[in-house]
């Protein structure tokens, strides 16, 4: 099993003491300790794509900015940030702005508003060099087969794409559903997108990437939480199969 990367930067200090984008302090807490670990992997992974001419990124479903916040961080002005979010049919503005206050300090983030499954990435072919696909795959309603086809249009020749998204192999599902429980998450009140609504395994999403002209760079299943006591002689099995999380980077062919 993979050891805990832990916070040596500080990450999870700064991403609580920014101010703006969640309701209340609780919130903020739940999604800093789910998502600190899962965010630093995508920020080693980007370090590694530096050496491969990385420098103009797109990440999708940028909100709430934890990630964008720790990339400004950590690289300072090494990367070219464009950023894309989807708020619903009610939001018809194709570009706006957000903004965080953190330790007295206004940060702005203009971002375009589109549907990735619907709509045509508002970028020109080949006019990205990296594009972050972190934690949308297991909320898309249609084909995700479309998504992935924008991304390779969009991207440079050799671009890359980093995903990231739940393992629907994970151990606590096959617990759940030994248990007779379900593993769907229930409805939600931010609407179809809010919930898990279709996971994958690491072969279907290598599948889906090769389907549209990427190799796979690198491809790696982790746990990010430490597993209860119950879980633990279980994962000694099958360790990969049964991992919590997904990272896979794709290359694109030409």
């Amino acid at each position: 099993m993979t050891a805990l990367i832990g916070d040596p930067f500080g990450d999870g200090a700064f991403l609580r003491r920014v101010n703006g984008i969640f309701r209340d302090r609780a919130r903020q807490e739940r999604y800093v300790s789910d998502a600190l670990e899962r965010i630093q992997i995508v920020l080693r992974l980007l370090d590694d794509l530096r050496a491969h001419d990385v420098r103009r990124i797109l990440e999708l479903g940028a909100n709430p900015y934890a990630m964008t916040l720790l990339i400004r961080r950590r690289f300072a002005d090494a990367f070219d940030l464009l950023l894309a979010n989807y708020f619903g049919e009610t939001t018809r503005d194709s570009s706006a702005v957000q903004a965080v206050d953190v330790d007295g300090q206004r940060i702005e983030f203009p971002y375009q508003h589109f549907n990735i499954e619907r709509d045509r990435f508002p970028y020109p072919e080949h006019s990205i060099d990296c594009v972050l696909f972190c934690e949308i795959l297991e909320h898309l309603l249609e084909n995700p087969d479309y998504v992935a086809g924008e991304i390779a249009r969009v991207l440079r020749p050799r671009g890359f794409v980093v995903v990231s998204t739940p393992n629907a192999t994970r151990l606590p599902n096959l617990f759940f559903l030994a248990q007779g429980r379900s593993i769907w998450e229930w409805y939600s009140d931010n609407g179809p997108y809010g919930r898990h609504n279709r996971e994958f395994t690491v072969i279907e999403v290598q599948d889906l990437l090769k389907r549209h002209g990427f190799e796979i760079y690198r491809s790696e299943v982790r746990n990010l939480q430490r597993l209860a006591r119950r879980y633990t002689w279980l994962q000694w099995l099958r360790p990969t199969v049964w991992n919590e999380h997904l990272f896979v980077v794709g290359r694109k062919s030409r």
